[in-house]
């Protein structure tokens, strides 16, 4: 295997207003994140709203230039190429179906979109892209001609899925794309998710907050928390021993079946730091019950610890604390 995406030191700021008459606050939305993802690999990026998860996917798909930092396909920085180049090789699945398609155009035009502005093929040719695209996702070809407005949620994100397929990319970044859906139709996008994977030998980085379908769909796992990653490991190792105290904690914080159990307390609290006001020293210390004098004052890197794969980023695993950037 080879690393088609690479991040190195990716941080994007946000000014932010703080009032009338007041200084504008500085909004660390993600900072210095590193990333490797080898090809054909699943990404799944977790952690509470607000933890930079959708900054950084805009970031690899070229939307958001970064403050500082860059991203690599295969090799390139994206910054290198033009928006075609990036669109050809990368490729999003937004969260809403609803607002990510146009409820007028025909489910046919949406498709074949891409290839009109990449000018590739005939218009019979492109006609015929899309019904072959619509059938790999699961729609007949009679929708061609409907309207997305007519079409339900779960068949909006099946357009959305064969829009970003069509082009043959060798990336697909899903911003949460079953959370908008009804349970019942959410197994069926992931599996099909999958069998897409397979079938076009793709490379996924999927952005979630529920741990259920990135222990389903993932392969590596990086756990985000106030624009950091602070855990970082396959997937079956991370589920089964995780080691930062706030990946503990979210794992503590999914429902179970079980009758009599409850509602679980993850030990949180109520309250998400303010971003643009962040900790001193490590950012989770606040909530942590693990806390330790050094957690007030440094930052820890994220490093491997006791021989083991995968990294953390928290003191309890490192003798020497990283100082504070």
């Amino acid at each position: 295997m080879s690393a088609l995406i690479e991040a190195e030191g990716l941080t994007r700021t946000f000014e932010v207003s703080a009032g009338m008459f007041k200084t504008k606050r500085l909004l660390h939305a993600v900072n210095g994140v590193d990333l490797v993802v080898e090809r054909g690999d699943v990404l799944g990026i977790v952690g509470e709203s607000g933890c930079g998860k959708s900054t950084l996917a805009r970031m690899l798909l070229g939307l958001v230039p970064p403050t500082h930092g860059t991203v690599r396909i295969d090799g390139i920085a994206l910054e290198r190429m033009d928006r075609r180049e990036r669109a050809r090789r990368v490729q999003p699945v937004f969260q809403d179906p609803y607002s990510s398609l146009n409820p007028r155009r025909t489910i046919q035009s949406i498709v074949e979109f891409p290839l009109v502005v990449h000018g590739i093929g005939t218009t019979a040719q492109r006609r015929d892209r899309a019904i072959e695209m619509l059938a790999r996702v699961g729609l007949p070809e009679r929708l061609a001609g409907h309207s997305a407005g007519q079409l339900s949620g779960g068949q909006r994100q099946r357009v959305a899925i064969a829009r970003a397929l069509v082009m043959n990319p060798e990336v697909v970044v899903c911003d949460e794309p079953t959370s908008a859906l009804d349970v019942s139709v959410q197994a069926q996008i992931l599996n099909l998710l999958m069998d897409l994977k397979r079938e076009f030998n793709l490379t996924y980085v999927f952005i979630s907050h529920n741990l259920a379908v990135v222990e389903h769909i993932a392969t590596q796992v990086a756990v985000m928390y106030l624009g950091r990653i602070v855990e970082f490991n396959d997937a079956p190792s991370l589920f089964a021993a995780p080691r930062h105290p706030y990946t503990r904690a979210l794992l503590a914080s999914v429902l179970t079946p079980e009758p009599g159990l409850g509602i679980p307390d993850m030990g949180l609290g109520l309250s998400f730091p303010d971003p643009t006001r962040p900790p001193s020293g490590c950012g989770f210390h606040p909530r942590c019950s693990q806390r330790m004098q050094v957690c007030d004052n440094r930052v820890p890197g994220l490093s491997a610890c006791d021989g083991a794969a995968g990294k953390v980023a928290c003191h309890l695993y490192t003798e020497i604390p990283a100082t504070q950037p």
